[in-house]
């Protein structure tokens, strides 16, 4: 099952001020995200019975912080953090 990405304001800023490489990553990260949120990052807490946060490592530089709703089928980027 394909999974639905939404993008917060927050996120979007940071992925708007990103390098032309490091974009690229990023969407490659993203699609592989929504074909099985799961299988990447690392379990780091939960908002509810079906929505579980993960972070992944993108790079050395990077973080992304996002939910995993798996009733709605939709992951949630929520931060990047980025060491530039």
């Amino acid at each position: 099952m394909a999974y639905a990405l939404d993008i917060t304001e927050r996120a979007a800023a940071v992925v708007a001020a990103m390098d032309d490489e490091t974009h690229d990553r990023f969407v490659m990260a993203m699609l592989d995200l929504t074909a099985d949120p799961h299988s990447q990052g690392d379990a780091i807490g939960t908002e509810g019975p079906t929505v579980a946060e993960r972070a992944m490592a993108l790079g050395a530089s990077g973080l992304i912080v996002y939910t995993v709703d798996d009733a709605a089928a939709r992951v949630r980027i929520v931060n990047i953090i980025w060491l530039a």
